[in-house]
């Protein structure tokens, strides 16, 4: 009989899959251990940031149980986004189809307010991104979702003005 000693290698479907996310997984770590830091104060500075959010839809005289001064917290990853300057409830408007002229108009909703709230926080400014004390980084025209003392809301940030920057 003849011996076979030959070393085979028999990859099937299930094998090739595990062995490129093993190497995708081991590039993806050499990468992150092996990139340069980033230069500190290149393109940093600290500041100050107003920004105003506007909660949606609610109930008329709700605007109430926010108060100057409470703490904003996150509500999907609990990053602490500053304090409330002031609130503010205006009528809350909606596109309506106006059947007569085929036009879209806006219209006020009875029994519901929008509240403008604008909140202080201390901020990182870099040329990427503007990022809260708390770590979450602001964008105008995103929503945030937060949660005050008794209350949650969500809305998008309207308005951003930063004060103190100085690079």
């Amino acid at each position: 009989m003849k011996e076979h000693n030959q070393f085979r290698l028999r990859l099937n479907l299930f094998d090739g899959i595990v062995l490129v996310l093993a190497l995708a997984a081991a590039v993806f770590l050499m990468w992150r251990f092996t990139r340069p830091a980033a230069a500190s104060g290149d393109g940093v500075s600290s500041a100050s940031v107003q920004y105003t959010v506007c909660f949606q839809r609610w109930p008329a005289g709700s605007a109430q149980a926010i108060h100057q001064g409470d703490q904003l917290a996150d509500n999907i990853k609990n990053y602490d986004v500053g304090t409330v300057v002031s609130a503010q409830a205006v009528p809350c408007q909606s596109l309506i189809l106006d059947q007569v002229n085929g036009e879209y108009v806006l219209a006020d909703v009875d029994g519901y307010e929008d509240v403008l709230v604008t909140v202080e926080s201390p901020c990182t400014v870099t040329d990427e991104a503007v990022t809260l004390g708390g770590g979450y980084a602001l964008r105008v025209g995103a929503t945030m979702y937060l949660r005050g003392e008794g209350y949650m809301a969500s809305g998008p940030v309207i308005a951003m003005e930063r004060e103190g920057v100085s690079k």
